[in-house]
């Protein structure tokens, strides 16, 4: 099977929903997608229920093996994203930290994702699936107003948006 030609423009419908940029895990380059706004945008919930470590969640860029190990916890966040399916795509995951820095980023300048756009999305607070290696009990969150990132109690609800990735 060959595989997708990636696009090159951030926003770039692609993949079950738009195209953000590339990133790397090792050597390995990925395309980051981020699902639509109404698809994907999951309201807000606690990142877990438990104050607890979870083991396999403090990558800082890979999303998919975060939100695998927070699905093994428990989360029900993560089980949530990891079961939506968008279009013909079910390999939706919680970006981790760089991961939304990306979108954040490389989307904001875009027509879709500027505030107000169909696809932007709110200027609020949004979870990733990167746990706070050194506070246990605390996730990180990714600011969708003024663009900083954060960290909060993994109990307190907040907005998350699912995004996947290809292999480039």
């Amino acid at each position: 099977m060959p595989k997708p030609k990636i696009p090159t423009k951030p926003g770039t419908a692609f993949g079950g929903g738009y195209y953000a940029g590339r990133f790397f895990i090792g050597a390995q380059a990925y395309a980051l997608i981020v699902s639509s706004k109404a698809a994907g945008t999951i309201d807000p919930m606690p990142w877990n229920e438990s104050t607890a470590s979870v083991a396999g969640a403090t990558s800082s860029n890979d999303g998919l093996a975060n939100t695998t190990a927070m699905v093994k916890a428990g989360s029900a966040l993560a089980k949530k994203i990891a079961g939506l399916r968008i279009g013909k795509f079910t390999d939706w995951y919680l970006p981790s930290r760089l991961e939304l820095l990306i979108a954040h980023h490389e989307l904001a300048s875009t027509k879709a994702f500027k505030p107000g756009g169909e696809q932007a999305f709110d200027a609020a607070w949004y979870w990733s699936s990167t746990q706070h290696a050194a506070t246990s009990g605390y996730a990180w969150l990714q600011d969708f107003g003024y663009g900083g990132q954060g960290d909060d109690h993994e109990s307190v609800g907040y907005r998350a948006r699912a995004v996947r990735r290809i292999k480039i």
